[in-house]
């Protein structure tokens, strides 16, 4: 047996899956840890390494500063 998560895109989407757990073709497993939509920091969790993120963050510091030193 496999589990797969799934977002659904459409109303009717939730509906054709409970036909198909009624039909015993699925079994929906509910997921109370991530109830609803799940966070933005939650989707993007790993999608850049450690390595990149650091680059990003002293790029993002360098630009700080030459934002403040302009006097904005």
């Amino acid at each position: 047996m496999q589990t797969i998560l799934v977002e659904l895109v459409n109303e009717n989407a939730l509906r054709i899956l409970k036909d198909l757990e009624v039909a015993k073709i699925i079994n929906l497993v509910p997921d109370n840890k991530n109830a609803g939509k799940l966070d933005l920091a939650s989707r993007l969790r790993g999608t850049i390494s450690k390595e990149r993120a650091m680059e990003l963050k002293v790029e993002l510091e360098k630009r700080r500063e030459e934002w403040n030193e302009r006097g904005f």
